[in-house]
């Protein structure tokens, strides 16, 4: 394991950590009142157990213990396991986490396990190169982390096999071939076989945001990758290419979401 000597500086960062580690044998670990800082740790290899909130959930080999400051758990190996680890500090640690739907201490798996866990090793090897000022490199890595976790993590914890991501494919590609046409909630849950209620749900929870609101987002796109490409085409007729039934509503949209109207994103980019 390696620990990290952080400049003032560097515990302003966003994202940062302290310590990591890899075992390959994992001992068993009780802590009765938690620990300081959040912490990952991916089993990639045999298989444990960990104890939190009077629960035991099984520890497999794909699956990462993501683990809540100041919450007491206590986990170990079945068999010798292979553990990777480290701990994150920082006031973005949290919103990323629950971005990635980590919402509470448990076992998440992982549907591709090698960037994650390249992540980790970068994070080692810089931790373990006993150069000076090296905690802004060890940021970076645990930022990365946090970031690819919202692409490679599970929807919810383990006991699911398909991350949201990849559940949600096919609404995605619907969405991209049917954007100019009406589309409903009923028609994009069809898509998936599940009622309107429990796509929402899911489409919320993996994207963070409403599916006619990111529907609404693509055809914006849409209407921009236009606007180059047909440079003289009116911005009425454009609406209606990409789904908007009225112009109004077309530039209202527009505006929220880039912060100019359509018009003055043409004039910007010397569109117009």
């Amino acid at each position: 394991m390696a620990f990290l000597i952080l400049t003032e500086q560097e515990t302003l960062l966003p994202v940062y950590s302290k310590s990591v580690g890899h075992w390959d044998h994992q001992e068993k670990t009780v802590r009765k009142e938690g620990y300081p800082s959040f912490q990952w740790l991916f089993c990639s290899s045999g298989s444990g157990v960990l104890r939190v909130r009077e629960e035991e959930i099984p520890v497999l080999p794909g699956t990462g213990m993501f683990l809540y400051p100041h919450e007491p758990h206590e986990y170990e190996g079945i068999e010798p396991w292979e553990v990777d680890w480290i701990t994150l500090y920082g006031p973005q640690v949290e919103p990323l986490a629950k971005l990635a739907g980590l919402t509470r201490s448990g076992v998440y798996k992982v549907q591709q396990p090698a960037p994650l866990l390249a992540h980790l090793r970068s994070a080692q090897a810089i931790a373990l190169s006993n150069r000076p000022l090296i905690g802004l490199e060890c940021s970076k890595a645990a930022y990365s982390l946090l970031l690819d976790m919202t692409r490679y993590l599970s929807w919810g914890s383990t006991g699911s096999h398909e991350s949201g991501s990849e559940r949600l494919q096919p609404v995605f590609d619907y969405m991209e071939t049917h954007y100019p046409l009406p589309v409903t909630l009923e028609e994009l849950a069809e898509v998936i076989g599940v009622s309107a209620k429990h796509f929402c749900l899911i489409f919320r929870r993996t994207v963070k945001m409403r599916p006619m609101e990111y529907l609404n987002l693509l055809r914006i796109r849409k209407s921009k990758e236009i606007m180059l490409q047909e440079r003289n085409l009116p911005l009425k007729e454009i609406a209606g290419m990409v789904g908007f039934e009225t112009p109004g509503y077309f530039s209202l949209l527009f505006k929220k979401a880039e912060g100019m109207t359509p018009d003055l994103f043409r004039r910007l980019n010397r569109l117009s």
